[in-house]
């Protein structure tokens, strides 16, 4: 069911459990995203690949030190972290969890970036912030969870600075969901259901560069990276399948989301693709 107001009750179910949680802290090391190989880069240091990752939105933004970012959704802060950090860009994160803005709070303090990242509670279909407010923007697969791509693509066009950069990471189905194969789509659409993922419903890699022009945007690249998203795929099914299989004898698939999302979406793999958009608000015109 695609909604059309925010799932505050789902995504603290997603991100809130206590297996969540330990998964996120224990096994992600507080990260929230997957992860970036290149070819003769080994598969299984999924930590690596995570921080590569990160690096490749750096690169995307292009943006010069001192640039301030949006984070769309961001979680414990691990992106905005190394945005601050690597790239030295001054990021605002916003998320719809506390929980996530306390942690993110905490974590920033500790590595010393309290002057370079900030983090407060916020819906980013609805942001608190004046136009032309930031000199980029970004999503580290966090789109999947709007419930109206079209409005969260407006509002970050809205608060970017003319010229401003946007750069949306994250996976997304190769076709709608009634081309898939009956029993694919079964599996996969109870998935986004339970993971809260009502955009992955609404926008595909066949549409999501022409939501990003209606929204004003010029798309610099729409980029097939599910090459170098695969590897780590097959790292964690290898290390997940079989303790998910166990955990699964104790109770039902909800109670191990995170695990689930690496075995059972392993199995319909070739509807899923890995995308990175680029894309840019036009600069002003000219004064007559």
């Amino acid at each position: 069911m695609v909604t059309e107001e925010l799932d505050l009750t789902g995504l603290r179910r997603v991100y809130g459990r206590p297996g969540s949680r330990l998964f996120y802290t224990m096994v992600a090391r507080n990260a929230r995203h997957w992860g970036w190989t290149e070819p003769g880069q080994s598969k299984w240091r999924c930590w690596r690949a995570q921080r590569r990752l990160e690096d490749v939105l750096g690169r995307k933004l292009a943006l010069p030190a001192g640039s301030r970012v949006l984070d769309a959704g961001s979680g414990a802060g691990v992106v905005a972290r190394a945005m601050a950090a690597r790239f030295g860009l001054a990021v605002t994160g916003v998320d719809v969890l506390d929980f996530h803005v306390r942690e993110a709070r905490r974590l920033s303090a500790r590595a010393a970036l309290e002057g370079r990242t900030a983090f407060s509670w916020g819906d980013y279909h609805r942001l608190e912030f004046p136009d032309a407010s930031f000199d980029g923007a970004y999503s580290m697969e966090t789109l999947v969870h709007s419930y109206a791509p079209e409005r969260a693509l407006a509002e970050f066009h809205r608060v970017l600075r003319p010229g401003g950069r946007l750069v949306l990471l994250g996976p997304m189905s190769t076709v709608p969901l009634e081309e898939m194969r009956a029993g694919d789509r079964a599996v996969l659409e109870r998935y986004l259901d339970d993971m809260v993922f009502p955009g992955a419903k609404r926008y595909h890699a066949g549409n999501l560069e022409r939501l990003l022009t209606e929204a004003g945007f010029q798309v610099e690249e729409a980029l097939d990276a599910s090459a170098n998203y695969a590897p780590t795929a097959e790292a964690l099914y290898a290390y997940f399948r079989v303790p998910y299989a166990l955990l699964r004898s104790w109770g039902p698939a909800e109670k191990w989301l995170n695990m689930r999302s690496v075995v059972e979406m392993y199995g319909v793999r070739q509807y899923i693709a890995w995308y990175v958009h680029t894309a840019v608000k036009p600069a002003a015109e000219p004064a007559v």
